[in-house]
């Protein structure tokens, strides 16, 4: 339930614990709908979020998805390359791919205006969104619409991870009165368009790390990211929305400092980061933490394994009035369907309601 959200959002033990998931699993989804989903993807994914005790997910797809070309492999066309594992494709540009800079010399030379919008055009369509959602899901869910580019991701959208990196650090300063700034100044505007949505949850995403860890000093992210971050957010926390920032790669480094900023909740990949690290930050401060389950162990496990992880995971996070549980990045359909079972049962047996059909294993 949206409630149930809302209460670990502010700090308080929900009823039930909430969960997060992206859906992409074409199985678990005809399982519990009880029709071809390819039928009808809409209905299909209506019926799934409900069944399944999803509280925090995506729109519902405006049509039909198509059917799987190669199931479970992936074919080119046109220079894209595409992947059936999951019910819509996954697609990618192959060869040169987008025409990105290839010097400092030339992420210097970017325009910044080329990002910005008119806030009215994009409020319109994002109303829309909220319209049917709220009318489709009313308070069982809170929708999720992830702002990608809050202020780290810029660059790397932009240019890639090379060419950013080769320029942020060849000249910090210049780096940051041609690009940092102007791109907080968008995202500001995104944040001003988002103060005056209904919904009262909003996501944002930065990869400020790799898996590695952080790919800068930590004086970096202090001087150029760090600091503009209330100012970014600042139109919705007026508002008195819950911000939940959400990052992949390994954020150790980096939770203690988060949590000295106004967001609700952290949505974390793991296991990247570590999971008794955010119990112990996050967790223990009171604040929202959305993960904690390993698509790695979903995927590769035995069904046993995967009870057993969820269990512990449970066990651990229920203790703080914060978790939300969710499988980091997606369910996607290459996870094994008994393994899939096994996770939505144990979450069910455990206090994350789930409605999965007698016999399904």
């Amino acid at each position: 339930m949206k409630q149930d959200v809302l209460d670990a959002l502010a700090g308080r033990y929900p009823k039930n614990i909430p969960s997060k998931e992206t859906l992409l699993h074409p199985g678990i989804i005809n399982a519990v709908a009880g029709f071809d989903l390819y039928d009808d993807t809409p209905r299909a994914y209506e019926t799934a979020y409900r069944k399944l005790g999803i509280d925090i997910h995506q729109v519902l797809p405006s049509g039909n998805a198509p059917r799987p070309r190669v199931s479970g492999g992936t074919w080119e066309e046109n220079g894209i390359r595409y992947a059936d594992y999951g019910v819509f494709p996954t697609q990618m540009s192959v060869g040169n791919g987008p025409n990105l800079p290839v010097s400092a010399g030339g992420v210097f030379g970017y325009d910044t205006a080329r990002d910005d919008f008119d806030p009215g055009v994009k409020a319109a369509a994002l109303k829309q969104l909220n319209s049917a959602f709220r009318e489709r899901f009313g308070e069982l869910a809170v929708m999720y619409h992830l702002y990608y580019t809050t202020l780290f991701m810029w660059p790397i959208v932009t240019f890639g991870w090379e060419a950013f990196l080769a320029a942020a650090a060849s000249d910090p300063e210049r780096f940051d009165e041609m690009l940092w700034e102007p791109w907080a100044q968008i995202s500001r505007k995104h944040f001003e368009m988002l103060a005056a949505m209904d919904e009262e949850v909003v996501f944002c995403h930065d990869d400020l790390a790799m898996s590695t860890g952080p790919v800068f000093r930590p004086s970096f992210y202090e001087k150029h990211i760090f600091p503009r971050y209330e100012r970014i957010i600042e139109p919705v926390l007026k508002r008195g929305k819950k911000v939940v920032f959400v990052c992949d790669g390994n954020m150790d480094q980096f939770l203690e400092r988060l949590l000295e900023m106004p967001f609700a909740a952290i949505m974390y990949e793991s296991p990247a980061t570590p999971y008794e690290r955010i119990v112990d930050t996050w967790g223990k401060a009171g604040r929202g933490f959305i993960g904690g389950i390993s698509t790695q162990i979903l995927t590769g496990g035995t069904p046993e394994e995967v009870r057993s992880h969820t269990r512990a995971v449970i066990d651990r996070g229920r203790q703080y009035p914060g978790f939300i549980i969710s499988s980091c990045g997606q369910l996607p359909g290459n996870i094994p369907m008994a393994n899939i079972i096994a996770y939505f049962r144990t979450r069910n047996e455990l206090g994350c309601p789930a409605e999965l059909p007698a016999g399904s294993t």
